[in-house]
């Protein structure tokens, strides 16, 4: 099934123009349509709650300063959706809808973002978020983790850059996990469309093949694939993989996200912590 309807998050910063670019050519392949959300969060949520009461002059103060930045933010992403739309030659439209090509929609809502992702992410078939950062509000972490794990869409998450294509060459990162064959058989509409398409496999302790299943698989779906072996060395599976495939000439990576224990990853610094955090093209996940 081809993405046909893809969610992007927006918040008046800089990164939007990576997420919206990443989602703009991730839906150029199936002319598919774009949903560019804004949530706004109750500007009294801004006063602290504490032993000590806030004369009532102060707290409004609070509560009009948050406003005014909620403004400020939602003006911005407001104006780079208009610029990038106009520079790609997407047409904005009010309601999603599908045409000769990409469109977009754009929606506000007052929520707290995981809660927003949560009544939307479900009925969209890709979201599209910027690296996800530890100094990131602990919202959009919660959002990116809660759309991956428990709402069970696929994620793609943007590179610092805004990329023209996103599918022509496409790196397939494989341990055999559940959540890698879940995120390989997800990609399958990019892999249609792709041009290469390589399977990559990090030595990491005992080897999941040598691949030739997995490109078995994939010939069954239409798709022609080759399998390489990588050294890991001293480094991470996650660079291996993310310098690899940025250095290949790939477009797209795919991996499998939180293949071992959530928690596990956190503490101990998993590949998808180091995935989500760096990535160098564009990247396919799936739980």
């Amino acid at each position: 099934m081809p993405f046909i309807k893809i969610l992007v998050p927006v918040a008046g910063v800089t990164r939007d123009r990576f997420a919206l670019a990443t989602a703009l050519a991730a839906a150029k392949p199936f002319n598919a349509h774009v949903v560019a959300m804004f949530v706004h969060v109750d500007p009294r949520e801004s006063v602290p709650y504490g032993e000590l009461p806030l004369s009532p002059d102060i707290v409004q103060d609070l509560i009009d300063t948050a406003a005014d930045l909620e403004k400020a933010s939602c003006k911005a992403a407001r104006a780079t959706i208009a610029a990038m739309t106009s520079e790609a030659g997407v047409r904005i439209v009010s309601t999603p809808q599908r045409g000769d090509g990409v469109t977009l929609s754009y929606v506000e809502m007052r929520e707290h973002l995981p809660r927003a992702l949560d009544k939307t992410a479900r009925l969209c078939d890709l979201v599209v978020f910027p690296p996800i950062r530890e100094t990131d509000d602990s919202e959009v972490q919660d959002g990116f983790i809660r759309t991956l794990m428990k709402l069970g869409r696929p994620v793609l998450l943007s590179a610092e850059h805004c990329p023209t294509t996103i599918g022509t060459n496409v790196a397939v990162g494989w341990d055999g996990s559940i959540a890698s064959a879940h995120a390989l058989s997800a990609s399958l509409p990019y892999l249609r469309h792709a041009a290469r398409v390589e399977i990559l496999i990090v030595q990491n302790g005992a080897l999941p093949g040598d691949g030739s299943d997995v490109a078995a698989y994939l010939a069954l779906h239409g798709v022609t694939a080759s399998a390489r072996t990588l050294p890991r060395g001293d480094a991470m599976t996650a660079e291996v993989l993310l310098d690899t495939a940025a250095n290949g000439g790939f477009d797209l990576l795919v991996a499998g996200g939180y293949g071992h224990s959530q928690m596990a990853e956190a503490i101990f610094g998993g590949v998808t912590e180091h995935i989500v955090s760096h990535p160098r093209i564009p990247v396919f996940m799936m739980h």
